[in-house]
């Protein structure tokens, strides 16, 4: 499967799986995700004609940063929302995680966030871990990352 064909498949099991959260925000991010592979035939019309590489690029920077758009989520749907978009990364292309998961480790370890986008990476582990019981410290952490970024 290549990084494209990839991204597709999870953009559109993310699609299915809020397809039936009760939020506005919600509702456009499934018709969007659910939407991807109309998206990406529309890429490929256009002139010049773009890569798959450069279309993966593409859909792979609005995937880093769908985590931003799930905060506008009313709270009591947020986790589930953010647990979907986890799912289906983890079962389409589990790689990205990796590659988020070693992000967050060197945020812990350098002990600060530096940047808006470490910021919404750390926000979104926030919105995961809030919905599922388990690691209070680890969640700890992240508010007192999140706190000191916040008030620089």
């Amino acid at each position: 499967m290549t990084k494209l064909e990839k991204l597709c498949a999870a953009y559109e099991a993310f699609g299915r799986a809020i397809s039936d959260v009760p939020d506005t925000s919600a509702n456009r991010l499934a018709q969007l995700s659910s939407g991807v592979r109309e998206l990406v035939s529309d890429a490929f019309k256009r002139v010049p004609k773009p890569t798959p590489s450069q279309i993966a690029a593409g859909l792979e920077q609005s995937w880093r940063e769908t985590p931003m758009l799930i905060q506008d989520i009313q709270p009591e749907w947020r986790a589930k929302v953010a647990e979907a978009w986890h799912t289906a990364a983890a079962g389409y292309y589990p790689e990205f995680l990796v590659k988020e998961e070693d992000r967050l480790r060197k945020i812990f370890t350098r002990g600060k966030i530096r940047t808006e986008a470490e910021f919404h990476l750390v926000r979104h582990e926030i919105d995961i871990l809030e919905g599922a019981p388990g690691d209070a410290t680890k969640l700890q952490t992240l508010y007192r990352l999140v706190d000191s970024f916040e008030s620089r």
